[in-house]
């Protein structure tokens, strides 16, 4: 099942960082989390150097995100889906809804 899009930018780590290199708070946050300096952003946006892999997950994290399999996604999805508490289905009386 795929989520609706409100314009044709698809959610990316690429957008996540450049949005938070735009806001001094956010810039703060990745800076502290690496130890780079300031001209490492830049570096970085303009394609001179790219990140690497021992700073991809304080890059992440300093983004506020969070990585997860597509199967746990899906899994939460169908919990949306058939409700993670109903109480028929605890029960043992089927699914709401589907009567």
């Amino acid at each position: 099942m795929n989520a609706p899009q409100s314009s044709n930018r698809r959610p990316s780590l690429e957008h996540a960082l450049r949005d938070a290199i735009r806001d001094p708070e956010r810039q703060a946050l990745i800076l502290e989390a690496t130890g780079w300096d300031r001209s490492m952003l830049s570096k970085i946006t303009s394609g001179q150097t790219g990140i690497t892999i021992d700073k991809l997950d304080a890059v992440v994290g300093a983004l506020g995100h969070s990585l997860v399999t597509r199967r746990y996604l899906d899994a939460i999805a169908t919990l949306c889906e058939v409700g993670a508490s109903c109480e028929c289905a605890r029960a043992g009386m089927g699914e709401c809804g589907l009567r």
